[in-house]
């Protein structure tokens, strides 16, 4: 990738951030539904999911199905849309629907589907367990706009050259949505999104803070169970084959760094997991004030995303989990950078890149009366680098992360 090309992209504007608001987490986004009476065993073949969803035709759905299968035996699943097309169809060689947490279908546009089950064994049954209703537009978003920037569909840009354009394509196709799924601290059931940005093949990098709803207790994040029921989805929306994946295990996490990293999985019927054209080029320089970025990020869970015209306002921010307002931070603290390229929840996770293509930090914080410096923070990816490499050697490697200057 030609620097003229890509640096293109970001225009060199001299930007003030707006007044400051709440911190900017994660965007509670679709609509959790337990299909009822939806058991299926070889006498009951064909439950249908209607009832359970709003009235008005969804971005998508998806549904979640586990199946008990003690004795090892075949069984086949397909979801057909009202008229009778297959949707989507798999087997027993998906045996991550046989886990506690079951399986995530792949997005689903019809409405009201009807889901079959076909075995010859008594002892195996399958249920649906949970849905997830993606309406058209979120319910709440929350906006942290700086002046003079704003968000913009990646397949709505405009550009001067087709170098341009794969640049700003290679780049978008590892942004990630990360949906996830569990309780509130209040018991009820929440579904979030979060962005994030696929590393290799099957891993994926986003905010701690997407690890649980917010305001869960730190041991609540990232629990076995929360990863086996969160998505990542690599997808551009309208593509014809949509490439949505589930979570493995989680490699990494830290709370301090505000990052976690993913290891990821096919879903039941979803593509194999397969090299990426082009991976992010890490670095471990830190950015300097005044430098152009920009951020790929899923805005309030729209479709890729992109804002240019930005820079990076302050480098060396201490940590967001260090006393504020305490002076110059340590070394070991001054982990953050903050930037003017407008964002909203759902861009927590989001990376940051230099003119250069470089992936420079994660975004994961809005402005915050907490602090005294203006704009929206993101994390330093020589801060992350630095810490696996200490932590995780092989993980480092792993990654591609460079050698040592």
């Amino acid at each position: 990738m030609r620097k003229t090309a890509f640096a293109s992209v970001i225009l060199a504007l001299t930007l003030t951030p707006v007044a400051a608001q709440e911190e900017a987490l994660v965007t509670e986004f679709g609509i959790a539904f337990k299909p009822r009476d939806a058991t299926l065993t070889k006498t009951r073949q064909r439950v249908e999911i209607d009832g359970t969803v709003p009235g008005d035709a969804p971005r998508y759905y998806r549904l979640r199905i586990r199946v008990n299968n003690p004795d090892h035996q075949e069984w086949a699943i397909a979801v057909r849309s009202p008229v009778g097309q297959i949707l989507t169809a798999f087997d027993q060689s998906q045996t991550n629907c046989e886990s506690e947490a079951g399986c995530w279908t792949r997005r689903l546009t019809s409405r009201l589907p009807v889901v079959q089950f076909s075995t010859a064994s008594e002892t195996v049954r399958a249920e649906v367990i949970d849905g997830l209703y993606m309406p058209s537009q979120p319910a709440k978003t929350f906006y942290s706009p700086m002046q003079g920037s704003r968000d913009e569909l990646v397949t709505a840009l405009g550009f001067n050259s087709r170098e341009e354009k794969a640049a700003m394509q290679s780049l978008s196709d590892n942004l990630g949505m990360f949906i996830g799924s569990g309780p509130r601290a209040d018991g009820t059931h929440a579904n979030w999104c979060c962005s994030g940005v696929r590393l290799t093949a099957d891993l994926f990098m986003t905010n701690w803070h997407c690890g649980a709803a917010p305001r869960m207790v730190d041991e609540a994040y990232w629990q076995t169970e929360r990863c086996h029921q969160a998505i990542v989805d690599l997808s551009w929306d309208g593509d014809d084959e949509g490439r949505e994946y589930a979570c493995r295990a989680v490699e990494f996490a830290d709370k301090d760094l505000d990052v976690a990293i993913l290891r990821l999985s096919p879903l039941a019927d979803g593509p194999t997991l397969v090299r990426p054209l082009t991976s992010p080029r890490l670095t471990t320089r830190a950015v300097t004030a005044g430098e152009k970025v920009l951020v790929l990020h899923h805005p309030a869970c729209a479709p890729k995303s992109v804002t240019r015209e930005c820079s990076v306002l302050k480098p060396g921010i201490g940590t967001w989990t260090a006393p504020r307002n305490q002076g110059t931070p340590s070394p070991n603290q001054a982990t953050e950078f903050t930037h003017n390229c407008t964002t909203e929840n759902g861009s927590s996770g989001g990376p940051v890149f230099s003119a250069e293509a470089e992936l420079v930090g994660l975004h994961h914080l809005g402005v915050s009366p907490m602090r005294l410096e203006p704009g929206n923070f993101a994390v330093g990816m020589d801060a992350i680098l630095s810490a696996i490499k200490t932590e995780k050697a092989d993980l480092y490697q792993e990654i591609g992360a460079p050698a040592d200057p």
